[in-house]
């Protein structure tokens, strides 16, 4: 009796013993729900939760953020672009000076230029066009018919400074051609009442120093332009016409500042 009563005790204490179940390891991760990568079964925290960060996510954004995962409509992007034209092709297709105190007959197209695209373009969205000493803009009337077909609200104004010293449009001095004149005078530099002087010792066309363009486009944006020569490297034309500048385009429109 007494052998039966310590084997079962003993069948019991294994069965009890076959029954316990082991501890389960416990999981380590991210336990805060507001992470992107919250572990739902994770115990323990183990400091490797990740946030969302707000912010402007375009590279090509000046105030872009690398570690930015979710865009915040927040960029801001550089609105002024500042270039060089070198040698501009704008030669007359035809020169011939008549007796004084007659101007020479000029013809040829005019070469329209756009800020915008920074480069010569042969549709309507140009904003200044130039032929020899001839500078006009899109806007306003024709004052011949060789001109180009207007079909924006470019104006300008000529003004004594320089690039850096022009920061600001003055919208009171702007200027649109009209069918009797240019609003750039195009006296060819001899009473130099425009963007040039012609040396008669030499028969050459420059630039005026500390003379800068103010330009309205064609869509209401702005830009500056400072000539800087009237030949090309190798003096191809006696008579000129290729233009080199520089130019700074502000564009945002109705942006007053460069």
């Amino acid at each position: 009796m007494k052998t039966k009563l310590v084997l079962s005790m003993l069948t019991l204490a294994v069965v009890f013993t076959a029954c316990k179940k082991e501890s389960p390891e416990p999981i380590t991760g991210c336990t805060d729900p507001t992470a992107i990568n919250f572990n739902p079964l994770a115990s323990i925290d183990d400091s490797s939760c990740v946030y969302d960060i707000y912010g402007c996510t375009d590279s090509t954004a000046i105030n872009f953020n690398p570690l930015a995962s979710i865009d915040d409509s927040s960029c801001i992007y550089e609105t002024i672009v500042a270039g060089t034209i070198t040698e501009l092709d704008a030669q007359a297709a035809t020169f011939a000076p008549n007796p004084p105190p007659e101007p020479p007959t000029i013809t040829g197209d005019y070469t329209k230029f756009s800020f915008a695209e920074g480069t010569v373009v042969e549709g309507d969205d140009w904003d200044v066009a130039f032929r020899s000493t001839s500078i006009i803009f899109n806007g306003g009337m024709a004052s011949d018919t060789s001109q180009p077909n207007r079909t924006g609200n470019a104006a300008v104004y000529l003004i004594d400074g320089t690039m850096e010293d022009i920061s600001l449009v003055d919208e009171s001095l702007l200027l649109q051609d009209e069918a009797t004149s240019t609003a750039i005078i195009d006296d060819m530099g001899i009473q130099q009442m425009g963007w040039c002087i012609y040396d008669f010792a030499t028969n050459m066309i420059s630039p005026i120093a500390g003379k800068i363009l103010v330009v309205r486009t064609h869509d209401n944006k702005y830009a500056k332009i400072e000539i800087l020569n009237f030949y090309d490297a190798t003096c191809t034309n006696v008579y000129g016409g290729f233009y080199t500048f520089n130019y700074v385009y502000q564009s945002e429109e109705s942006n007053l500042t460069f």
